[in-house]
């Protein structure tokens, strides 16, 4: 999918893919990095992948630059393209550049006339569009699914039979989450080794969740880089609004979450603190890499300053990995994959339900458990298999075992059980 800036893209990807994966807001430029998405129609599979907007102004930025670059780059690769235009509103001097740069490409071309829900627009601008040059021009709604179906059609007929393919589907999705600025694109491209994100130091260039496949070790693994996060008191416009939602979402759809954290900032900030707990709500298992390490020296203030903001948050950090890396020099980035594999693999261990019951029932001898004076008694634990280590109680008074019960016996399971970085669930019933 190519065109202009707001011609509709996004919304034609996520109508195609039946999934809101880009951003749709009314405003130019929101989609900066590529999306791709598997797409099934008429029994053949293929990648349908959304781009930034083209601009051929005299004077862009750096962003758009680079989105430029990418789009160039992925249509030399296309085996077809839909050059999506806004009927609406009319041909513009940058879809006539865009058509002589397609041109250029030798591959098929579908022009596609988008928004021509509005009967009025398409009588008045339709001959308009005839001096882009191509063959084959359909009037579609991406907002209302009309015209879809026959481009898909033309598409599947143009791709051979062994486009067929057997897509192989990641044995785990992985979320890098994080404020503005802390190195998430960066990290994203030294894992998959491309320069998949755009990476600026200006805050908020990334807009989207972007993923990636890479193969780790003989598995592939699924990474998704995403929109920082920003305090809720400093997000003023929709558009951040919904790039906030976007990763929520990622770290709902994760199978491990990345939490990234600028050390050379000297502490660990509340919004960085509620993107862990919120992964942790989620019950996700999490790993946390402290980025920009390169900056502080063994006798620098800002080492003391984070040690310190740590040490205070202990209670928390003690029950995940911690990594030091720096995206700039590369150091210990190599460990990240390896890691993610590690915490997985203690997520998904088999922890016996008699030597479990075992352990706690010997420690609720040693401290007891009382509720207005009823002793609360645990008659038993099992294990039973889950994303995350999920252990169902059986108990006397399951009213009343509460966070502070809930608390002491986790950290019972975990004392006995190398579990960092796993969440672990309690579920709690009574005997019948």
């Amino acid at each position: 999918l190519v065109g202009r800036t707001n011609a509709g893209k996004s919304t034609l990807f996520n109508r195609i893919t039946g999934k809101k994966k880009s951003i749709v807001f009314d405003q130019d430029g929101v989609t900066r990095d590529y999306m791709q998405e598997r797409v099934t129609w008429d029994d053949k599979t293929f990648n349908l992948i959304d781009t930034g907007g083209l601009s051929f102004k005299r004077t862009t930025s750096e962003i758009e630059k680079k989105i430029q670059e990418k789009v160039l780059k992925l249509l030399e690769s296309a085996s077809a393209i839909l050059f999506v235009c806004d009927v609406k509103s009319g041909i513009t001097q940058n879809d006539m550049l865009i058509a002589k740069t397609l041109h250029k490409v030798k591959k098929p071309v579908f022009l596609l006339l988008n928004k021509a829900d509005n009967s009025t627009a398409v009588e008045d601008n339709l001959h308009e569009f005839y001096k882009l040059g191509f063959d084959d021009m359909t009037q579609v709604s991406a907002l209302h699914g009309f015209g879809v179906g026959p481009t898909l059609d033309k598409v599947t007929d143009l791709l051979p039979e062994e486009a067929d393919l057997e897509f192989e589907l990641p044995q785990y999705h992985i979320s890098i989450i994080g404020k503005p600025n802390v190195g998430k694109s960066s990290l994203m491209n030294l894992l998959v080794h491309e320069q998949r994100s755009i990476v600026s130091p200006v805050a908020g260039t990334t807009r989207e969740t972007v993923s990636e496949n890479v193969y780790f070790c003989s598995e592939l693994m699924q990474i998704t880089d995403t929109a920082g996060v920003r305090r809720k008191s400093r997000i003023n416009e929709d558009l951040e609004t919904l790039m906030a939602k976007s990763s929520l979402r990622s770290i709902k759809e994760a199978d491990i979450v990345l939490l990234m954290i600028d050390a050379s900032a000297g502490k660990i900030c509340d919004q960085e603190l509620k993107l862990l707990f919120y992964a942790r709500e989620m019950k996700k298992p999490v790993l946390i890499l402290y980025n920009k390490v390169d900056l502080i020296k063994d006798d620098d203030y800002t080492k003391m300053l984070l040690e310190q903001s740590m040490d205070r948050y202990n209670f928390v950090l003690k029950k995940t990995t911690q990594i030091a890396i720096s995206c700039l020099s590369k150091k210990n980035v190599c460990k990240v994959l390896g890691e993610v594999q590690k915490v997985i693999a203690r997520c998904s261990q088999e922890i016996d339900s008699a030597h479990v019951d075992e352990i706690l029932k010997g420690e609720l001898e040693k401290k007891r458990m009382y509720h207005k004076r009823q002793l609360l008694r645990v008659h038993k634990i099992r294990n039973i298999k889950a994303a995350v280590p999920t252990f169902v109680l059986t108990v006397n008074y399951p009213q009343w075992f509460g966070p502070t019960q809930l608390g002491f016996i986790e950290n019972v399971i975990r004392k006995h059980y190398d579990l960092r970085g796993c969440p672990i669930q309690l579920d709690v019933k009574g005997k019948k």
